[in-house]
């Protein structure tokens, strides 16, 4: 097993800023596994994972990264493949259900827009997952940056979802994320046609920065299948808007460990736009030592922080943390 290094700076982190807002109890809402040798061109589709310490992730590799950023805590959560352009995915889909499986966790199998309903019945039927994991790579609209909801995840797949009470595991498009007008158009009218699938917004609702969480949250509904996920947002002012904005119940604690989060560094505001800054990113001018920390650490802390300046109660935290995720995806806390 590889081993976990912590800094001074990490644990100091995670004593004054993280340690006291946490539960006992954790639920990660959003963890990918990936087998580097399922994605023949990662050098190109998916570089951090070529790094020793982010590639080739099984569920054991995952529980040492929850072992090691919360040790005081029981983590359990849900896993899901990686999505990259050129994946086997037949063989990832396997994998990741035979290491949840035997893990005891909930998964997502990732989709794609092309696949019929009669083949993603026999993967369902066969696999039994909790998820289905579309992703914005494999839009056929001709420009994946502006790829629309159904894009991403076609009518025929969302009526086999809702048939079989399924989960979506949503990393929606366009440069504004949830905040795009069309996006919210989409999510609002599916969640209606579909009231049998839980709708997850990923990494809230792909809203990195204040200002499309607050467009987002504007006319978001409230509905009791529709969720947002906290993995890999970093901004304070972000979770400041979701926890007083929005139904707490609806909440989801995430990471987006290991590949997309375990990197030292944080993902950044930049004007209107967003981006992972690592370490190595950064220059070190007039020997200013290294005091970065990772960035699930950064987004960790970020959202402990809101939780406090919004006044959370203790149940607030049980809820976001643990109850709401084992309430979506009927997990007896058995894994």
């Amino acid at each position: 097993m590889r081993t976990i290094e912590l800094t001074e700076h990490d644990r100091f982190i995670y004593e004054h800023e993280i340690r006291p807002f946490v539960p006992q109890r954790i639920f990660d809402a959003h963890t990918h596994l990936i087998a580097n040798h399922f994605h023949p061109r990662i050098e190109e589709t998916m570089p951090m994972a070529c790094d020793p310490v982010l590639g080739n992730v099984d569920c054991a590799y995952l529980q040492a990264w929850w072992r090691a950023l919360l040790p005081d805590a029981n983590v359990a959560g849900m896993v899901m493949g990686f999505p990259t352009t050129d994946v086997e995915m037949a063989l990832e889909n396997a994998y990741v259900a035979e290491q949840a499986t035997a893990a005891g966790y909930p998964f997502a199998i990732l989709t794609h827009p092309t696949t019929s309903a009669e083949d993603l019945r026999g993967e369902i039927e066969r696999l039994h997952p909790a998820v289905l994991k579309p992703y914005l790579v494999f839009a056929q609209n001709g420009d994946t940056a502006m790829a629309a909801i159904t894009d991403l995840i076609p009518e025929h797949q969302l009526a086999l979802a809702d048939e079989y009470g399924l989960a979506i595991m949503l990393h929606v498009s366009k440069p504004r994320g949830m905040a795009d007008r069309d996006n919210l158009a989409d999510i609002t009218r599916l969640v209606k046609t579909y009231p049998n699938c839980q709708f997850i917004l990923a990494h809230c609702g792909r809203c990195f920065i204040p200002p499309n969480m607050d467009a987002t949250l504007d006319e978001l509904p409230v509905a009791e299948n529709l969720w947002l996920d906290t993995s890999a947002v970093c901004d304070l002012g972000v979770f400041m808007a979701l926890l007083t904005r929005y139904d707490r119940s609806r909440v989801l604690f995430g990471t987006d460990l290991v590949t997309a989060t375990a990197f030292r560094g944080n993902y950044i505001r930049l004007g209107m736009s967003w981006h992972a800054c690592t370490t190595a990113m950064v220059k070190r001018a007039n020997g200013m030592p290294d005091k970065t920390t990772f960035a699930a650490y950064e987004s960790l802390a970020a959202l402990c922080r809101a939780l406090r300046l919004s006044q959370c109660s203790e149940e607030d935290h049980e809820n976001i943390f643990y109850r709401n995720a084992c309430g979506l995806f009927g997990f007896s806390g058995e894994a």
